[in-house]
């Protein structure tokens, strides 16, 4: 049975990175390749993931949408720490798996990407996402000042939140630093 603690009913219904990135909109794949292109393992601990390789026990499952401004820049830095540890990774696309999004919520909401890692029988490792800990900071302070929709202020603090959280991804590729250094730890845990 499908839970937040394990996927296993789901493992295996997925399709694979390159099948979704070939499925891609040429609007969303350019905006994607651009931010992918521009991962380099120069300022990364690959050494640190090289242990994983040994291992076959785990399965890494990411929901994305290719519409999602944070699967683009997030997804390329995700993808090649899978690569790098020698996890197999399969892609839930958003809309056509409602079912597994709705137990992997961040802050109430729909957020891709959404990294799950597994072992082989689907038991929920960690996840992972949408963004890095300090570029999702802004959002977490907006969801905590409880505001309603219909309040004056919601939407100026929303696109504040959001116009944070576009200042600290930057325009370089800096911020994938964090992401593969989150993970590397997260993956060394287990």
């Amino acid at each position: 049975m499908l839970s937040a603690q394990n996927i296993q009913s789901k493992l295996g219904e997925g399709i694979t990175p390159e099948a979704f990135i070939e499925k891609m909109r040429p609007e969303y794949r350019e905006k994607f390749e651009k931010w992918y292109q521009s991962f380099t393992w120069e300022d990364h601990n690959r050494a640190a993931l090289t242990p994983l390789q040994e291992r076959d026990d785990l399965r890494c499952a990411i929901i994305a949408g290719d519409w999602c401004g944070d699967v683009h820049p997030n997804l390329g830095p995700v993808l090649e720490t899978m690569k790098e540890a020698a996890i197999p990774v399969e892609m839930f696309v958003l809309e056509d798996h409602d079912d597994v999004m709705d137990h992997f919520l961040t802050m109430g909401g729909r957020s891709v990407p959404k990294v799950i890692l597994t072992d082989k029988e689907g038991h929920v490792l960690f996840t992972w996402g949408p963004r890095p800990a300090y570029i999702q900071e802004p959002m977490l302070l907006f969801k905590h000042k409880n505001m309603e929709p219909d309040e004056p202020r919601y939407e100026e603090e929303k696109l504040a939140a959001y116009q944070e959280i576009k200042a600290r991804y930057g325009n370089n590729a800096d911020y994938q630093k964090l992401i593969v250094y989150e993970l590397t730890n997260q993956l060394l845990q287990l």
